[in-house]
């Protein structure tokens, strides 16, 4: 087993897992060769964002690929392991599973010790690793926007609010094509009262926490709070926790001032005022008001188009530009 130093960040090999700060990731291959990442089941929150996951497709979101063979690994508990999540899909919202196959279960090599959840392999750099150098407030201000419209696209296809609720240069991963994708869900939840909280989870991590987590109030709004954290935490090149107001101002002055205003709207305590962050282009995230109307009316009294357009137009949406095609043929 070998280690290397880079900066303050600690790598060290240990053959299908590895430890980056203190905390394990996984990757291991499918039978066709595919890099692949796996996650423990009983570290997940809420299993039904995996079913999410799987369905959704968004250049912004990690794809869940399916579940390891229930055959292998199943008599080993580690770290408060329950039974498996996923077994006979019972604790699944019925929503997310009427008319819907099983995830597939998929065979890995080397095989994860613990049921696990697979994810496809992000080939690319944190947001952590990115170089200054490379920063600018146009790049920031995509990678921006590239988050809030993932978890805004996977907050409409649930019907209810969600929250990732882990937001920091780490989990954030820019690919090859330049877009960045939000990675390690295994703290988000559909803020519907119905996830489970695992011995495992965690929803605060230092220094990119909103206030109100401290209260036990968990919101979209928190996601929002974090991601500015994160932006500033690159752009001045310290960990979040150490950054002080002076630092944060000065680093707001180095933005473009549209930009800057956004983030400043984002730090706020009051969670409402975050939402002026938001475009006014993309897909803002289900409030829990639209949440509760929708659960209270008849299927026929659900909101209609004109009630609740689509934000998006075919020069902006590739969804709907597809959709139009196929619709056409």
């Amino acid at each position: 087993m070998g280690a290397e130093n880079e900066g303050n960040m600690v790598v060290a090999a240990l053959g299908d897992e590895w430890c980056v700060g203190g905390k394990e990731h996984r990757m291991t291959v499918l039978g066709d060769g595919r890099r692949v990442a796996v996650k423990p089941e009983y570290e997940c929150a809420d299993p039904r964002i995996a079913r999410l996951l799987y369905d959704v497709r968004s250049p912004y979101l990690p794809r869940c690929l399916g579940l390891t063979s229930p055959e292998r690994g199943d008599s080993v508990v580690r770290r408060g392991e329950r039974n498996s999540i996923f077994s006979v899909q019972e604790c699944l919202d019925t929503r997310f599973l009427e008319g819907r196959e099983p995830l597939p279960f998929l065979e890995c090599y080397p095989s994860p010790a613990v049921p696990s959840i697979v994810f496809e392999w992000v080939d690319g750099q944190t947001m952590r690793d990115i170089e200054k150098s490379a920063l600018s407030s146009t790049r920031l201000e995509k990678w921006f926007d590239d988050i809030l419209d993932g978890l805004a696209w996977l907050s409409q296809c649930a019907g209810s609010p969600i929250a990732h609720l882990d937001i920091s240069p780490d989990n954030i991963v820019i690919a090859q094509s330049g877009d960045a994708l939000l990675i390690d869900f295994s703290g988000a939840r559909v803020l519907d009262g119905r996830a489970r909280a695992t011995e495992a989870s965690r929803i605060y991590k230092e220094g990119y926490a909103a206030p109100e987590i401290f209260l036990g109030d968990l919101l979209p709004e928190s996601d929002l709070y974090a991601l500015a954290k994160s932006i500033l935490s690159v752009w001045c090149d310290e960990s979040a926790k150490t950054l002080t107001h002076s630092s944060i101002r000065g680093a707001l002055c180095k933005l473009d001032p549209p930009f800057s205003e956004r983030l400043r709207c984002c730090l706020s305590d009051d969670p409402v005022v975050r939402r002026d962050a938001l475009r006014d282009c993309s897909l803002k995230p289900v409030t829990e008001e639209r949440q509760l109307q929708c659960i209270k009316c008849e299927p026929e009294q659900m909101p209609t188009r004109d009630d609740d357009p689509c934000p998006y137009s075919l020069a902006t949406c590739p969804f709907l530009e597809v959709a139009d095609i196929i619709c056409g043929e």
